[in-house]
């Protein structure tokens, strides 16, 4: 009696695990799916014409207007998408004067596990580090909101190491038109908003 029990304590044990197993199996592989929320990234893809303006708090500096070039791309079958911004030649914090081209990257992405959608961003003006972003869509309002947070270089009355704040505003406007919204803050102080007005050429 005690081995027929035993054998079905076994078995019991076979039978959970091969069922846990082949269920962590099919929820992996529908969790590595893309879905409808990539398909919401999609529409950043194609060739773009932009116009941009930072405007800056408290009004000390005057509001700067600026213009350029984008292109999305998806990667992987469109698991992830990049837009490479090319903007005008102006001089960086880091180029003794001289006019270099601005360059902007941002790769973004839905991460099906966090059910949140994600982001990161470089350039090539201020950054030397990732800004990594998450957030959520609004599906009656077609937008995308998006946060993170850094930490800072050394800047005007900003010592390094201050936490830097971000957030952004992916506004798709109808196939050929979207808007991006950027805030940064620092503490209660915001710092400067930018707003990039895309066309598709």
């Amino acid at each position: 009696m005690k081995y027929l029990f035993n054998i079905c304590l076994v078995l019991l044990i076979t039978f959970l695990g091969t069922t846990s197993f082949a269920q962590a199996k099919n929820d992996m592989a529908e969790l590595s799916k893309t879905n409808a929320n990539h398909q919401i990234l999609a529409q950043v893809t194609g060739e773009w014409a932009f116009t941009g303006k930072h405007t800056f708090a408290g009004g000390k500096h005057k509001p700067i207007e600026f213009a350029g070039t984008m292109i999305g791309k998806d990667i992987w079958d469109g698991r992830y998408f990049t837009t490479e911004v090319t903007g005008q030649d102006i001089p960086m914090p880091w180029s003794d004067g001289k006019l270099v081209t601005l360059h902007e990257t941002m790769l973004l992405g839905y991460d099906n596990v966090k059910k949140m959608f994600v982001a990161s961003y470089i350039n090539n003006e201020f950054e030397t580090g990732i800004i990594a972003l998450e957030g959520t869509y609004d599906d009656a309002k077609k937008v995308i909101t998006y946060d993170g947070e850094t930490q800072s270089s050394p800047q005007p009355n900003m010592s390094a190491g201050t936490m830097r704040k971000f957030h952004a505003l992916l506004k798709f406007i109808d196939s050929d038109h979207y808007e991006l919204e950027w805030h940064e803050s620092a503490g209660r102080n915001e710092l400067f908003n930018t707003i990039l007005n895309f066309t598709r050429k």
